[in-house]
Order: C-alpha cells, then structure tokens, then sequence
C-alpha cells in the first residue's frame, strides 16, 4: 500500500513538472530549451554561472573519484531512461539526472548535456562555491552520511528507504546514544554503532574525538546507514554474481569462508569475514570474564564455528563449519529476501532484496537442495528451533538462581563471588550466552549448536548438576 500511495504522489509531481516545463515552452512559442546561462568568465562571483558545475569540473581537482564513478550505474542513469524512451518524462528526471527541478539544474540533454546522469553533485550538493574557492573548507561541499540523501531516489520502485528506516540498523541504541552524547566511548563502540564515526574513522581513516557527537540526539546521530555497506563512487566487485552490469557497490565482499580460529586475535578480526560480520563479529570475551557475557554480535563466528578462547587454552567445543556458510549469498541468502518487481513506467522491474533484514521467508531455503520445499524449511525451522529452546531453559533450571551464576553485571554476584564459582559453571554461562549472543536459537549453525548444548550438559553433568 505504502508503494501504491508513494507512486501516485510522485506520479502527480512528475505530471505538474511536465505541465510547467511544456507550458512554459508554448508561451515562449518554441521547445522546451533552456539557454545556457551566459559565462562572462567572472568564475569569482558564484552567480555567474548558476549553482550546479557538472562533474566534468569536479573531475579538475577529483580524478580518481570520477574515473570511478564513471564506471558506476549512476553515471549511467540518464542513458537507461534513453533505452526505454522515458528521458523527458519529468517524474524520471528527478533521479536519474542532477539538479532537476532546481535552480540551473538539468533542463534536457540538448541544453544541459553536462548534468545528465547522477553526478556529484546529486548526492554533495551544488558545487559553484566551492569550485570558485576551493581553499575555503567552510565552502566545501558536504559529505552525507544520512540515508536520507540515497531515499531521495531509492524509494520508488522499490521501498528501500522505507525497509531499512523499519530496520535494527536504522535504529541507535538508547545506551550508545547516551555515551556518544556524552562524549565516551565512540571510539570503542562507534565502529559499528555510528555512521558518523566509522564513515570518518574507519573508511576515511581520520582521527576522530570521543566528542564528535556530544550534545546531539538519536534523531541527529546516523546508524548503519547506506554508505556504510556501499560505495557510491565505484564499482568493487564485492557482490557474488551480480547481474552483469549490476555491480551494487558494497564496501567488503558479500561472502567469506575463513578457516574456523578460536584466538581472539582471530575472532574479532573483521578482515576474516564478510559484509556483514565486519561489525556481527566478536568483541573478544571468552569464558573467564566475570563482568559481561558475549557481546550479542557473534554471528560471523558462530556461522564459521568458532569462539574465542584465553591464550594458550583448548576450545570448549570443536569448530563445526555449517553446511549454512555454503548458501549462494551467505547472509543476504535468508536476510535479505528478494521482493517481488513492480511496474512502472511500462518497464518490468526484477526484484530486489529486502532491506529490512527480517526473516520474513524460508524461500531462499531452497537454493541448495537442502530443503526439498520453503514449507518444508519452515517447518524444519520451528522444530529445532523449539528443540534448542527447550535445551537452553533447562540448562538455567540446572543452574538455579541467576543471582548465584549469572555475570555481575546482569544481577550475579559481585567480584569475590565470581571468584568463587567453579570453572564448569563459567564455561557453561559461556556457552548458553554464546547461543543467546547469536540470536537465531542456532540455526546460523545448526551442527554447531548441537555440539555446544552436548558441551553444556556435560559440564553440569560432572559437577552434580
């Protein structure tokens, strides 16, 4: 319904647009061509030329950035319209040329050939100013990280937008906005929990102070947003078979088989993992720490089959690769489930992946052979989940009164009572938390799961439990 409501008002826009610009060009009693504005060769006044440059002039100071960004679908955009006859319908132009619709922005290909395509200046704003006095930072063009700025366009044949602002990812966290505002612990957390900063810090490889976000609200903060799993200058091959041409810009490779590593040095390197677990990785706690359990990103490791260990010791449980890890897309195979096409505009439009991550079919479950049917996969999927729940709630029935085991930061005892509990219980909190950690009761990796739940018993076993 949001699609339907969504089409027909930018529908109404599209037609007012070419309303405006058809009229305007029959009271004129010619077509529809803006003139070039004059250029009096006064490149010092920033009216002189209008407001959009065009990515040609970027390129003067930007030249691998544009030599990239050539290669991308972007800059072909305008050409896809030509392929299907739709290059003056108004409605396309707005995302599929640059500054259209805005004061010296695209008109049409024979007058402003230069703005045709989505350029710089589509996603960083006009760029005269800064062209006119590039020593000035204050004048330069902004770098956004907010979703919002791809939503402008990527949100009409597919919801996208709307998918991802329904999304965990969208989403900040009430604790890490708490210490981000506060100006601590965003270089320890901000990695993954802010936009803002791992755009600076980790693609841009800046220095960037715990205050960066002191003061500001959820609201004003950036979560996972789009450009933080895409590239919007280049084409990176990291998409696993792609449509050909259809390269879709991610940062890191969408699939990854590390071998299964149980040191910590191994466990919490995002370099080992895919797209995914560059942040759903582990933070390092193993079975000795007292304070905290496993932090809730395991999923890339419980996926490989592994978890951290303290040097020098044996795993609590034998790596177990998942037959899971061999699924065309890995994580995207189930996360990401393709939705079916719209019709727009006379043009047949595949489908697309969800961007809102949940598991909302067993489709894909298919894909292997595996699971002869998506009710089958279902079904498979509610049993064994059941089964793993069940075995969890009778691990903390063994166990008895959290307060007696539980880690000191979620209601357990205090620093001599953690002192005092026996390995095997430390060893078993671990490994209930390990599953809680990856958030799917096992199905990231079945085989694994059973190994550890097997692990868990005996361990209670051997202490009377």
């Amino acid at each position: 319904m949001k699609s339907l409501v969504r089409r027909e008002r930018f529908g109404k826009i599209g037609l007012l647009f070419s309303v405006v610009i058809v009229s305007a060009g029959l009271l004129m009693g010619q077509q529809c061509v803006a003139p070039m504005p004059p250029d009096d060769g006064d490149d010092g006044d920033p009216t002189a030329r209008g407001q959009f440059v065009g990515a040609n002039d970027c390129r003067i100071c930007h030249s691998r950035l544009y030599d990239d960004w050539l290669l991308t679908r972007h800059a072909k955009a305008f050409d896809t319209l030509k392929a299907i006859g739709q290059d003056t319908n108004a409605f396309c132009l707005n995302c599929h040329t640059t500054g259209f619709g805005e004061t010296d922005g695209f008109v049409n290909e024979l007058s402003t050939p230069q703005l045709a395509g989505v350029q710089c200046e589509s996603c960083h704003d006009a760029g005269l100013i800064h062209r006119t006095n590039v020593a000035d930072e204050s004048l330069r063009p902004a770098k956004p990280v907010e979703a919002a700025v791809c939503g402008k366009c990527h949100n009409y044949h597919h919801p996208t937008l709307d998918e991802w602002s329904d999304s965990a990812h969208a989403q900040m966290n009430e604790t890490v906005v708490d210490d981000f505002s506060r100006g601590v612990l965003l270089n320890a957390c901000g990695t993954c929990h802010s936009g803002d900063y791992r755009i600076r810090a980790v693609v841009g490889g800046q220095t960037v102070p715990d205050e960066l976000l002191v003061g500001k609200t959820a609201e004003e903060m950036n979560g996972v947003t789009c450009v933080v799993c895409h590239d919007p200058h280049r084409v990176t091959g990291n998409a696993f078979d792609p449509e050909p041409g259809h390269d879709i810009q991610l940062r890191y490779p969408e699939i990854a088989f590390p071998t299964p590593s149980n040191s910590v040095a191994d466990t919490t390197n995002p370099d080992r993992f895919n797209l995914c677990g560059q942040c759903h990785h582990s933070r390092g706690r193993t079975w000795d720490a007292t304070s905290r359990g496993p932090h809730h990103s395991v999923q890339a490791n419980y996926y490989v089959g592994e978890m951290p260990v303290p040097d020098g010791t044996d795993p609590l449980v034998e790596n177990e690769r998942t037959v899971h890890a061999f699924v065309p897309k890995q994580c995207a195979t189930c996360h990401m489930p393709q939705e079916e096409f719209q019709e727009s505009v006379g043009e047949s439009l595949p489908t697309h992946p969800s961007h809102q991550y949940a598991i909302t079919t067993t489709e894909g479950c298919t894909a292997t052979g595996c699971h002869p049917s998506a009710a089958a996969a279902a079904a498979d999927l509610e049993a064994f989940q059941g089964r793993v729940q069940t075995d969890l709630d009778n691990i903390v029935a063994r166990l008895g009164d959290p307060a007696t085991w539980e880690y000191s930061a979620t209601g357990g005892p205090d620093d001599e009572g953690q002192a005092a509990l026996p390995d095997e219980i430390k060893k078993v909190r671990f490994l209930y938390s390990y599953i809680l950690g990856d958030g799917s009761l096992g199905v990231h990796n079945p085989e694994y799961t059973d190994a550890i739940l097997r692990e868990a018993d005996a361990l209670l076993t051997d202490i009377g439990r």
